[in-house]
């Protein structure tokens, strides 16, 4: 336990010595909390992949969902596919997550053509994203007619690149449009592969 020299004047009253730390007191602070950072970053870093994980859910779901009903309102064809930072759509890319209207049916996000409906940046930190869509197709594309994703539907999967991350899932929309995560548990990811 820290104490304090009591020192007396001249009168025989006693006064605490000057405030402050001493070198001894300082170093004790640092170590313990060098310790008690060492302790809590495993939880810490655990707490933000799963964070990640469900931020990235959410946006993958709400981004399918809107496609859908887009798709529907406008009558119009709408892609989803995941992005690069060049904005290009590849199976595996997992920068951004873009919707649009593909105006020139060539299956990439062309600024000057096409409709941008939303852009989502995912940028995950602790995991990485892949699109499976039948025919090794690198989007998903809800159709105009019936806000359905007929022939283009699949699944977004989420796997962890750190060994502190145990989220593994998958985003799917079957043929009828719907969009519902199935967790590892139930549906193998295959993550490992």
């Amino acid at each position: 336990m820290l104490y304090r020299n009591l020192l007396r004047n001249d009168s025989g009253v006693r006064r605490g010595r000057e405030q402050g730390f001493t070198l001894f007191e300082l170093i004790i602070t640092v170590c313990v909390l060098a310790i008690i950072t060492t302790i809590a970053t495993p939880a810490i870093q655990t707490q933000l992949a799963r964070m990640e994980a469900k931020r990235i859910k959410n946006q993958i779901e709400n981004a399918l969902s809107l496609a859908k009903a887009e798709s529907y309102i406008r009558k119009k064809n709408v892609v989803v596919c995941l992005s690069n930072a060049k904005r290009r759509c590849h199976r595996d890319a997992d920068k951004t997550l873009l919707v649009f209207i593909d105006k020139n049916d060539n299956k990439n996000f062309d600024s000057q053509v096409d409709v941008l409906i939303t852009q989502k940046s995912l940028n995950p930190k602790y995991g990485k994203l892949s699109l499976r869509v039948g025919n090794r197709r690198h989007y998903t594309k809800f159709w105009g007619d019936s806000g359905t994703p007929r022939g283009h539907f699949g699944h977004i999967k989420y796997c962890p690149t750190v060994t502190y991350n145990k989220a593994m899932y998958l985003i799917s929309f079957n043929q009828g449009g719907i969009v519902r995560q199935k967790l590892n548990e139930n549906h193998p990811t295959e993550c490992d592969k």
